[in-house]
């Protein structure tokens, strides 16, 4: 018989994913979705699988049957195996005996032919083809794992890649799997084949892969085993043994392959439907804790560790984790350019999306990520732009996002490269203006919602601003201030998690970017805010901070505190807080029970007390007998932040006092003084240890204010030549 006899119609076995259409979504004619067992009885038995019905004696005289039956294939001749396969073609149900005959027949076939050639592979595929429609799943791996042994190609190899698909949706045959060679036999048989070329068994074979990799028993299997035998753990992990095959290197390959026939030409049908599922492989790969650094269990991991110190050299698994990772960081930048020729394929797109979001928590492919980072911002942009509602670019949004969000939290060049790029600023400030303006509980399918993505973006910006040139620049940048004014009206009163969520991660924003803004450059040239920046609406930014500061049940009061800290170093941010009758707020806070609003409050009061224009408010709230129950509080709970921030605000209220018995009164100076040496007292706190860094930080602060007090009262009250510094 022909070599070209074929499994290729084995295709009802395999439940087909449909073959191309014209219709708009690629995933809903491909359904990959992973079958679960929904009760004992629908596991399918192993060919010694004890029937209850039968008694002891009846089973092992089935086992004697079977072990004389063994020995009998082995000296059967290869056309008698044939002609055994033959006889049950067509088979669809089968019992056990049957299965359990049928599976030693192909044991033995499978033995015989792995790796060998001649013309009598034809016969062999036409013997296994009348099997292909068999329901027991035992009997369908072992006939894709003869025919991958054989190193077919084309059809054929479709054909087999079907049929483990077909095997790999059910996640109770993983066990089959782990006892098998065809985890690595379908490695080795994508390898012949091209996405473009073979793309029906790249979309079959991925298709399975994505299923393995992302196997639940696999992995705790893994674990168990590798808890008892250490490194032959790792060998139980299906997405181990995939990756030990050259997976990584062989999806890197196909990537290339794709991209490089996308360059020229418009990608469609099934070399599309093979990127998606190769991208969803991947990701499942990348995500998978047996993969790259985390192969074992942490016993083994110490086991390596202690190999590693005692021969100087890394294990075997640690280079082979190095090799994953380098295959890994090198298919980012190629997800990056599938993702940017699949605008018109917004499904695919969201697909490659995903997989680089997982991806970008790892480390190195970080990395490579923020390399492409102003890339990614212009994606961002684009996707709004052709996305035909709302709710469909959510999800490919949010990932996005996310994946921005962990480069910019972690590379400086990142933060520079986009902020340099208009088209990426302006990208991401157009779409963070897009969802600002919509409902923020709108939601997608799969639980993706306007808050989320919205919380994402606002910290896109939060971590490009904490570098200093960046945070200035988008300090001027409009329409930005608008953005989050916008935001935070509409979220200061949050009542689920979601907005809360979005409304400290605007005020991280926040503070951020008031920390950098400057009206005066270095020059003292006082220039005019572009409409809509931060600089703009500082203002009416400051008025909605006051409101929220002034709500007792506001769990956000402490970082409005923060934010406040930084804008009321303006002389008009000042005066506005002052207006939004901001002293009778801070005495709220600072009277408050919790200890992170009283300190980040005594900030606020910190710079308020720079103008003169406060103090007399200040006063008449009782405000030098709060500031030194304040830092009496901190010295008695030696939280040396609290009493030295209580001791900036002393001597700022104090600056430029001509009579400092009537300013502070003779009882609050004496108490003071008191807190003061106490809080000094290092032998009395410390003893023969060392004094922490927080008090380092206090001591000089407060022994400045003890010796002011000291010397002018001394000196009968009159000035100190020292009161015109100001501390801040």
């Amino acid at each position: 018989m022909p070599d070209s006899k074929s499994l290729k119609q084995s295709k009802k076995a395999a439940e087909s994913p449909g073959a191309p259409s014209p219709a708009n979504s690629i995933v809903k004619n491909h359904p990959l979705k992973r079958r679960q067992v929904q009760s004992f009885e629908e596991t399918i038995p192993t060919a010694i699988s004890i029937v209850p019905e039968r008694s002891k004696n009846a089973f092992e005289d089935q086992s004697k049957l079977l072990r004389r039956s063994n020995d009998l294939l082995l000296h059967s001749s290869t056309e008698a195996l044939l002609e055994m396969l033959k006889a049950y073609s067509g088979l669809k149900e089968c019992d056990e005996s049957t299965v359990a005959h049928i599976s030693a027949i192909l044991q033995e076939l499978y033995v015989r032919v792995k790796d060998a050639k001649g013309s009598w592979r034809g016969a062999v595929l036409g013997a296994l083809y009348g099997l292909v429609e068999a329901s027991a799943s035992k009997i369908l791996l072992l006939v894709a794992g003869i025919v991958l042994a054989m190193n077919v190609s084309g059809s054929n190899l479709t054909g087999a890649c079907k049929l483990v698909f077909k095997i790999a949706r059910n996640e109770s045959n993983d066990t089959l799997f782990m006892d098998s060679d065809v985890p690595e036999l379908l490695v080795d048989g994508l390898g012949r084949a091209s996405p473009i070329d073979d793309s029906e068994a790249c979309i079959y074979g991925y298709g399975a892969v994505r299923f393995l990799t992302g196997s639940s028993n696999a992995s705790s299997t893994a674990t168990a085993n590798a808890t008892e035998a250490g490194d032959h753990g790792q060998q139980r992990s299906l997405a181990v043994r995939l990756a030990k095959r050259g997976l990584c290197q062989l999806m890197v390959l196909h990537l290339k392959m794709i991209n490089d026939i996308a360059s020229t030409t418009q990608l469609s049908g099934s070399p599309l439907h093979a990127l998606f599922q190769l991208s969803g492989a991947l990701r499942t790969l990348a995500g998978n804790r047996c993969i790259v650094g985390s192969r074992v269990c942490p016993l083994s991991d110490q086991m390596h560790q202690q190999h590693a110190v005692a021969t100087g050299r890394p294990t075997a698994a640690e280079q082979d984790d190095v090799q994953d990772v380098a295959q890994l960081e090198q298919a980012v930048p190629l997800l990056v350019r599938a993702a940017e020729m699949c605008i018109k394929e917004p499904e695919v797109q969201a697909n490659i999306i995903r997989t680089l979001s997982v991806l970008s928590e790892r480390p190195e492919c970080c990395e490579r990520l923020a390399v492409a980072a102003s890339r990614l911002g212009i994606l961002l942009g684009s996707i709004v732009q052709t996305c035909q509602t709302v709710e469909k670019g959510l999800a490919t949004c949010n990932r996005l996002g996310y994946i921005l969000g962990n480069v910019m939290s972690r590379w400086d060049t990142a933060r520079i490269q986009f902020h340099c790029c208009d088209v990426s600023c302006d990208a991401l400030l157009a779409t963070l203006e897009y969802y600002a303006n919509k409902s923020f509980t709108m939601k997608n399918q799969m639980g993706d919602s306007i808050a989320q993505v919205l919380t994402k973006l606002i910290r896109i910006v939060a971590n490009m601003c904490v570098n200093g040139d960046v945070g200035y620049g988008m300090s001027k940048r409009a329409p930005l201030g608008e953005i989050l004014l916008n935001i935070l009206l509409k979220v200061k009163d949050a009542k689920t998690a979601e907005l809360e969520e979005l409304l400290f991660a605007t005020l991280g924003a926040l503070h951020n970017l008031s920390y950098y803004y400057e009206p005066v450059d270095l020059e003292g040239t006082c220039h005019s805010a572009h409409p809509g920046s931060i600089g703009e609406r500082m203002r009416d930014i400051c008025g909605t901070l006051c409101a929220i500061l002034n709500s007792d049940q506001n769990p956000a009061r402490s970082e409005v505190a923060r934010v406040l800290g930084n804008m009321t170093r303006n002389a008009s941010i000042r005066q506005t807080f002052c207006a939004e009758n901001g002293m009778k707020i801070l005495k709220s806070c600072l009277t408050s029970e919790h200890d992170e609003l009283m300190v980040t409050s005594c900030g606020v009061l910190v710079n308020m007390l720079g103008d003169w224009s406060s103090r007399v408010p200040f006063r008449e709230i009782d405000g030098p007998i709060i500031l030194r129950r304040l830092l009496r509080k901190g010295v008695d709970n030696r939280d040396w932040i609290m009493a030295g921030i209580a001791c900036q605000a002393v001597w700022n209220y104090l600056i430029d006092t001509s009579d400092m018995l009537a300013t502070l009164g003779q009882t609050e100076i004496d108490l003071i003084c008191e807190a003061l040496a106490e809080g000094l007292d290092e032998d009395s706190l410390f003893g023969d240890k060392e004094p922490d860094n927080f008090w380092d930080d206090f001591a000089p602060v407060a022994t400045d204010l003890l010796e002011r007090l000291q010397i002018c009262m001394s000196n009968g009250n009159s000035p100190c030549e020292s009161s015109d510094e100001e501390i801040g």
